[in-house]
C-alpha cells in the first residue's frame, strides 16, 4: 500500500472511517426542483464511494423552505418528503463500502437565485447576487433566527433517520453563518451583532439544537473558514477560540477551509494559487482541540494529501475538484498509479463558469462524465479499426488514448514534441497543475500501446497507408504579428516560454488576453526578470474568459510587481525596442526580450478536406475544429472517439 498514513483508519466521534480521504460536499445541481435527488444524484455519489474513498460528504442542502435555497437544482431537507431521496443514496454508497454525510446550509447573503426572500444578518449585499434583480438582503429577525436554529435541528434529525453516518453545519464560505460570523458583513446591534460572543451566538445555537435534536453518538461536524480573507473579516484569532467553544458544544470534528465567493481565489482556488492556501490556519486551530480536524482546500496530489497527515498537520483531507476530475483518485493513489490519476487543473471552467454559473449542472473539463455518471461508458468496439491520430496536443493524445482503450490500432503522428500548447507548463510553478495534465496525457497513450510516429503527416501519407480512420487534432496556430519585428533582441511566442529556458532583464509581452496573462506569471517566477504587459484594450482577458481568471488574476499579476499598460498599441519591434502607440503618444519600451500572445487563429481545414476527398472517415477535434480551453479539447475528443 502507498501512502500509508493517507491510507489509515480514522476516527471521527463513535464514527470509524477505513482511510482518512473524503470527499468535499460540492453542489452538482443536480436534484430536481423540489431537492429530492434524481437518479442523476444517485449515480454521481455512488460512483465517487466506488473509487475507494472513506467518506462521501454530500453537498449542501437547504434546510427550510423560506429562504435557505441558495442554487438552483439544489438538493433539500427541509421536509420529510427529502428523506426517501436521501436514505436512497445513503444505501447506494454504503453499498460501495463507504462511509457518507450531508452538509447542511442555509444560504443568506449568497442566494445565487437572486430572487426575494434572500436573508441574511444586515443588508450587507454581493453584487454577484443583487445584480440579477436588484434583491439586496433583510435583516433577519429574533423570530427568523429562531426558525432557523429548529430547522438546522430538524434538518440533522432528518439526516440521522435517512441513516447517514456523520452531519455537517456549513458555518463557511460566505453562507448565512458567516454572515453573521464575519465583522465584514454583520454590523448588528442585538445579541446577534458587535462582540465575538454575540456573532457566534447563532452557530453556538445551531449546534445545541442539533446536539439536542439527535443521538449523541451521532457524529456532528462544523465546516469553517478560517477567515474571510477580508480586511475586516474574521481574524484568525476568534476562528481558533470559536472551535474550542464547538468542541465544547458537542461537536466532533472541525471542516477548515477559507474564504467567501465574493473572493473567489481563496474558497475555489485557481490555478494561479498556491496549493494548501489555508494551511497556516488549520495548523493554528489544530492545537487548541482534541478533535480531529479536517484540512481542505487545493490538496489536488496524493504527494500533498499524504504529506498533511504524516506531518499531523491534520487529521483528515477533503478533495472537491480533485474528485470531480477522478472519482478514482484514491484508490489509483492507494495502488501507486499516481499517473493514470486524472489531474484537477483547477481552471474552474467545466465545474463553476460553463457548469453551474451557466446554470447547468456541475461538470469538469478534464472529465466529461461528471454528473452524467453511467451514461457515456467507453465500449469496446464492435470491429477493430485501424484509426491515425494526427496531432499529439491534448486533444490528440485523449482521442488516441480513448480510442485504444475501446480496442482500434492505433497511431499518433506528431513531428514535435507530445503535449501541444500544454508543453509550456513543463517547470513552471504557477503552471504546475496543468503540467500534471501534461504528463498523464503523454502516460496514458504509452500505457495503452499507441503507436507514435514522430513525424508529420499529410494526406498522401495517411491516404496511402490505409487507415479506417483519422482524427484530425492538429489545434490552432498562433496569430502572428501584424507589425514589423526586426532587429537582433529575443522575439518569442508566448508557447514557446519554458522554465528551463528562462529569459533576464526586461521583457515586454504583446497581448493581455489568456495567454499573455499567464505568461507574464511565468515570466515573473524567473529570476531578474521585469515585465511589462502592453494592450490595445482597456483591460486584461477581455472576451469568454473563466470568471475567476478575469476577476482575480489581475490582482496576482500586480502581486508579482508586473506592470500593464492598457490602451497601448504595438507598432514595431527593432532594436531600439517595442515602439508603442497610446492616447500619452508615441514611446519605445526597452526590452532585453519580446513575447508575443496574440492569441490563436481558425485552424485550416485542408487535411481533414482532402481526406475526405479520399473518401477517408474523418474527425475534427480540440482547437483544429476552433480555438478552445482545455475543456473543449478534452470533450471533443471523448466525445468524438467513443463512438469511432
Amino acid at each position: 500500500m502507498h501512502y500509508q498514513a493517507l491510507f489509515s483508519p480514522g476516527r471521527i466521534g463513535s464514527l470509524e472511517i477505513d482511510n482518512r480521504v473524503l470527499k468535499s460536499p460540492q453542489s452538482t445541481a443536480t436534484c430536481n426542483p423540489d431537492g429530492t435527488v434524481s437518479q442523476r444524484t444517485v449515480n454521481h455519489y455512488k460512483r465517487l464511494g466506488e473509487g475507494g474513498i472513506g467518506l462521501v460528504m454530500m453537498e449542501y442542502s437547504y434546510v427550510d423552505d423560506d429562504a435557505s435555497k441558495a442554487i438552483h437544482n439544489q438538493l433539500g431537507n427541509s421536509r420529510r418528503e427529502h428523506t426517501p431521496g436521501l436514505g436512497w443514496v445513503v444505501d447506494e454508497v454504503h453499498a460501495t463500502g463507504a462511509r457518507i454525510g450531508i452538509q447542511i446550509a442555509h444560504g443568506g447573503r449568497q442566494k445565487f437565485l437572486g430572487t426575494a426572500p434572500i436573508k441574511s444578518a444586515t443588508d450587507s449585499s454581493w453584487s454577484d447576487v443583487e445584480g440579477q434583480y436588484g434583491v439586496v438582503p433583510t435583516p433577519m429577525t429574533i423570530d427568523e433566527i429562531d426558525g432557523v436554529v429548529k430547522a438546522f435541528g430538524e434538518a440533522a434529525a432528518r439526516a440521522h433517520n435517512a441513516r447517514f453516518d456523520i452531519v455537517e453545519v456549513h458555518a463557511g464560505h460566505g453562507y448565512l453563518i458567516t454572515n453573521f460570523l464575519s465583522p465584514h458583513t454583520n454590523w448588528r446591534d442585538d445579541e446577534y451583532g458587535g462582540s465575538f460572543a454575540n456573532r457566534s451566538r447563532l452557530l453556538l445555537r445551531i449546534v445545541d439544537e442539533i446536539r439536542a435534536s439527535v443521538p449523541r453518538e451521532f457524529p456532528l461536524s462544523v465546516r469553517i473558514s478560517v477567515t474571510d480573507y477580508e480586511a475586516d473579516g474574521i481574524p484568525i484569532e476568534e476562528t481558533v477560540e470559536l472551535c474550542r467553544q464547538l468542541e465544547a458544544h458537542g461537536v466532533d470534528v472541525i471542516h477548515a477551509s477559507g474564504g467567501h465567493h465574493a473572493g473567489m481565489e481563496w474558497e475555489v482556488s485557481p490555478w494561479y494559487q498556491v496549493r494548501a492556501p489555508h494551511r497556516w490556519g488549520w495548523e493554528q486551530i489544530k492545537p487548541a482541540l482534541t478533535i480531529p480536524v479536517i484540512a481542505s482546500g487545493s490538496l489536488v496530489t496524493p504527494e500533498i494529501a499524504e504529506e498533511v497527515i504524516a506531518s499531523g498537520s491534520a487529521d483528515f483531507v477533503s478533495l472537491g475538484r480533485a474528485m470531480l476530475a477522478d472519482p478514482d483518485w484514491a484508490r489509483k493513489a492507494k495502488e501507486g498509479r499516481l499517473l493514470e490519476i486524472t489531474p484537477c487543473i483547477r481552471c474552474n471552467d467545466g465545474c463553476l463558469h460553463r457548469g453551474l454559473n451557466m446554470g447547468r449542472s456541475a461538470g469538469c473539463s478534464v472529465n466529461p462524465s461528471v454528473t452524467e455518471e453511467g451514461r457515456f461508458p467507453i465500449l469496446p468496439a464492435e470491429t477493430r479499426r485501424r484509426v491515425a491520430v494526427v496531432g499529439g496536443g491534448p486533444a490528440g493524445l485523449r482521442s488516441a488514448a480513448v480510442l485504444r482503450e475501446r480496442g482500434h490500432d492505433v497511431t499518433l503522428f506528431e513531428s514535435g514534441e507530445l503535449g501541444g500548447l500544454l508543453a509550456h507548463a513543463d517547470g513552471s510553478t504557477v503552471k504546475q497543475d496543468l503540467a500534471g495534465l501534461l504528463r498523464h496525457l503523454v502516460h496514458e497513450v504509452r500505457r495503452t500501446g499507441v503507436r507514435i510516429v514522430e513525424e508529420q503527416a499529410d494526406s498522401a501519407t495517411l491516404t496511402a497507408a490505409g487507415f479506417d480512420a483519422v482524427v484530425v487534432a492538429t489545434g490552432a496556430p498562433v496569430r502572428r504579428a501584424q507589425f514589423p519585428v526586426a532587429g537582433r533582441r529575443p522575439v518569442l511566442y508566448a508557447a514557446d516560454v519554458r522554465a528551463g529556458k528562462p529569459l533576464s532583464g526586461r521583457v515586454v509581452v504583446v497581448g493581455g488576453g489568456l495567454h499573455g496573462s499567464e505568461v507574464a506569471l511565468r515570466l515573473a517566477e524567473m529570476d531578474g526578470v521585469k515585465v511589462t504587459v502592453v494592450d490595445a484594450g482597456s483591460t486584461l482577458l477581455g472576451g469568454d474568459e473563466v470568471f475567476t481568471d478575469v476577476e482575480r488574476l489581475p490582482r496576482f499579476l500586480d502581486a508579482a510587481g508586473v506592470d500593464v499598460r492598457f490602451r497601448t498599441e504595438v507598432v514595431g519591434i527593432d532594436d531600439d525596442g517595442v515602439r508603442t502607440v497610446s492616447p500619452e503618444g508615441e514611446e519605445w519600451l526597452v526590452a532585453d526580450a519580446v513575447v508575443l500572445a496574440l492569441g490563436r487563429t481558425t485552424g485550416d481545414p485542408r487535411l481533414a478536406d482532402e481526406l475526405r476527398d479520399a473518401g477517408v472517415d474523418v474527425h475534427v477535434v480540440g482547437s483544429a475544429q476552433r480555438p478552445g480551453r482545455v475543456f473543449d479539447a478534452m470533450h471533443t475528443a471523448f466525445f468524438t472517439c467513443r463512438t469511432i
